[in-house]
C-alpha cells in the first residue's frame, strides 16, 4: 500500500501545477477525514471499553463442576468449562508428548500461564519432540517482544503480523486465525474457545474439549494447512486421514476459511442446518451474537414452529459496540418467544450449542460476521450422553444469568440510538 501511494504521488508530480494542488488538496482531504473517523471510532470504542472494565468483577467465582469423559464412537471426549482444568490438562499432555506437539493460538499471553505453556514447549523441543507454535499477529499483538524469541529447536511462526499502521489498509489484515488448537502426537487433540492466559484460567468462562482418539488427527491437518498457508519454505508435512468425513457421523469437525471465491462457510452453514432440523429445543451460548438475516430467520422459524430456543449472552461482554449492536436482534428475538439469559459479573467466551437432546457443538466461531471471514473451527457431536453434559453445563451458566424482561430491549436511549446508527456499518466486521 505505502509503494502504492508513492507511485500515484510519483504520477501526480508530473501533472501541471493546477492539477497538482487539486491532487494533493484532495489528498489532504482524504487523510483529514479519515482521520476524524478513526479518532472518533476509537474514541467511542475506549470510552465503551472503559466503561465496561470499570463494571466487569474481575475475580467473580462463576458456577462450574468438573464433568466426565464420554465415550464416543470410539473417541473419548472430555469438556472442560474451567479454564485451569484445561490448562493444566494441556500441560500434563505436552510433558508427556514423545513425537510432536502443535500448539496454534489467537492471544498467547507473556504472563504466569503463558510462560508455564513456554517453559514446558521448551523443554520437550530441547528433549527432541517437533514442536511447533503458531499465533496470530493481531490477538497476540501485545505480546511482549522478549517472550516471543523461543529457543532455535522450536519451530514459531506468527500469523499475519502487523508491520506498521499501513498494514490495517490491506484487507487480508482483516482475516484472523482465531483457533485455539493443540495436538499431541497426533492421539491428543484440543480445541475451543480458550485463548492462553492468566485471565483465561480464573477470570473468563470458556469451553474447552479433549479428544483422545483417530479425529485428533484431523485437527493435525487442519493446524497443517494453515502452517503451510503461511510458511512455504518450512513446509509441514502430515499424513491424511484415510476417508473422508461425513454430516451422519457421530464425530465430525468443520472449520470456517476466508475464501471469497467458494464462499466456504460450513460452521454457519452446520449451524443454520440444525436449527432447521430442531424438533423440542435449541440451546446456545455465544458471546458475540450479530448471526446474518439468514441465521436468525430460521431461529424465528425455530419459535414458529414451537421448538423452545433458550440462548446464553453476556449482560454486558468485553466488545462493547457487540453488546449495542446485538440489541435490536435480541429485541425480535424475545419478542418472538426466545428465552434471553444474560450472563453476570464476569465475561462468557464459551462458544457452544445443543439441540434436541443430540446435536451438540463448541469450537472457536462466534455467531457474527468476523467468524464467517476468520479462520475457525469446532466439533460436532451427535450423541446423546455428551449432550446430556453439555445441557447441565448450560444449566450451570443459566444459574449465573437473569433472564431477560419481555421489554428488556424495547426502549433504548437517545444515546444508545445514534451510537446504533453510527456503529451499524462495523456490524459485518466485528
Amino acid at each position: 500500500m505505502r509503494k502504492f501511494i508513492q507511485k500515484l504521488n510519483k504520477w501526480a508530480r508530473r501533472l501541471p501545477l493546477p492539477a497538482t494542488l487539486f491532487w494533493r488538496v484532495g489528498m489532504l482531504i482524504f487523510y483529514a477525514t479519515t482521520s476524524f473517523f478513526v479518532v472518533l471510532t476509537v474514541s467511542i470504542y475506549g470510552g465503551l471499553v472503559l466503561q465496561a472494565a470499570m463494571r466487569r468483577r474481575r475475580h467473580f467465582n462463576f458456577p462450574h463442576r468438573a464433568l466426565e469423559p464420554v465415550e464416543v464412537d470410539g473417541h473419548r471426549l472430555q469438556i472442560f468449562n474451567y479454564g485451569n482444568y484445561a490448562f493444566e490438562s494441556m500441560l500434563d499432555s505436552i510433558v508427556a508428548a514423545e513425537q510432536t506437539i502443535y500448539l496454534e493460538t489467537y492471544i498467547l499471553k507473556g504472563d504466569t500461564i503463558g510462560k508455564r505453556f513456554k517453559a514446558a514447549l521448551s523443554a520437550k523441543a530441547e528433549q527432541g519432540v517437533q514442536v511447533y507454535v503458531a499465533f496470530d499477529g493481531f490477538g497476540s499483538l501485545l505480546m511482549p517482544f522478549g517472550f516471543r524469541r523461543f529457543p532455535k529447536s522450536v519451530n514459531v511462526s506468527v500469523y499475519g503480523p502487523l508491520h506498521s499502521f499501513l498494514s490495517f489498509l490491506r484487507p487480508g489484515t482483516y482475516i484472523r486465525d482465531h483457533r485455539k488448537i493443540l495436538v499431541v502426537d497426533n492421539k491428543i487433540a484440543y480445541l475451543g474457545g480458550m485463548n492462553i492466559g492468566r485471565e483465561y484460567a480464573r477470570t473468563w468462562r470458556d469451553t474447552h474439549l479433549r479428544l483422545d482418539g483417530p479425529k485428533a488427527q484431523m485437527v493435525t491437518v487442519a493446524f497443517a494447512e494453515m502452517w503451510n498457508k503461511y510458511n512455504r519454505k518450512r513446509k509441514l508435512d502430515v499424513e491424511m486421514p484415510p476417508a473422508a468425513e461425513d454430516d451422519s457421523e457421530c464425530l465430525y469437525l468443520r472449520e470456517s476459511r476466508a475464501d471469497p471465491l467458494t464462499g466456504r462457510r460450513t460452521i454457519r452453514d452446520a449451524y443454520i442446518l440444525a436449527f432447521r432440523r430442531a424438533t423440542d429445543h435449541i440451546y446456545l451460548t455465544n458471546p458475540y451474537f450479530l448471526p446474518d438475516k439468514y441465521m436468525e430467520e430460521e431461529l424465528q422459524a425455530a419459535l414458529q414452529r414451537g421448538v423452545r430456543v433458550e440462548m446464553i449472552t453476556p449482560d454486558h461482554s468485553n466488545h462493547p459496540i457487540v453488546d449495542l449492536l446485538a440489541r435490536p436482534i435480541y429485541d425480535r428475538l424475545n419478542y418472538a418467544g426466545a428465552c434471553l439469559w444474560l450472563y453476570q459479573k464476569t465475561v462468557i467466551h464459551s462458544k457452544t450449542a445443543t439441540i434436541d437432546r443430540n446435536w451438540s457443538t463448541l469450537g472457536s466461531a462466534n455467531l457474527d460476521g468476523r467468524s464467517l471471514i476468520n479462520y475457525e473451527i469446532n466439533l460436532f457431536v451427535i450423541d446423546r450422553e455428551f449432550a446430556d453434559q453439555m445441557e447441565a453445563m448450560f444449566d450451570d451458566d443459566k444459574s449465573n444469568c437473569r433472564l431477560a424482561a419481555p421489554d428488556e430491549f424495547d426502549h433504548p436511549g437517545l444515546f444508545r440510538i445514534v451510537l446504533e446508527g453510527l456503529l451499524s456499518p462495523l456490524r459485518s466486521s466485528l
